[in-house]
């Protein structure tokens, strides 16, 4: 049974310094050195560390044929598409700030000017 240890913060960022010069991956190395799940990812958020930058290899295929024998492994293909469905997050995150900060810009310069700015659906 997993003991719940508490370390303190120069522990942690000796972990993490060891971590980012690693080639390991986060749970790889998280097994490797007996934390807990996801004990690294909360630790670079906490320090506001960035992450190391992860490599997507992606090959287009250049026929039908070649789909079917460079099939990827499937632990390969998991981390590739979390990957890829994170930059998609990041890129849905980014588009609806930039919508809400669009909509508040609009809002107060109705308000600053006293003129509609959205077109009345109404208007023949």
């Amino acid at each position: 049974m997993r003991q719940n240890k508490r370390r303190d913060d120069s522990k942690k960022l000796s972990l993490l310094e060891e971590y980012l010069s690693s080639t390991l991956l986060k749970t790889t190395f998280e097994k490797e050195k007996g934390l807990a799940k996801g004990s690294i990812s909360r630790w670079l958020t906490s320090f506001a560390i960035e992450d190391k930058p992860t490599i997507v290899k992606v090959a287009l295929p250049m026929s039908k044929e070649n789909d079917k024998t460079e099939l990827l492994n499937p632990d390969d293909e998991i981390v590739r598409l979390r990957q890829e469905l994170k930059a998609k997050e990041m890129e849905l995150k980014r588009a609806t700030m930039a919508r809400d900060a669009y909509e508040r810009m609009i809002v107060i310069a109705e308000e600053k000017y006293a003129i509609p700015i959205r077109k009345n659906s109404d208007a023949k």
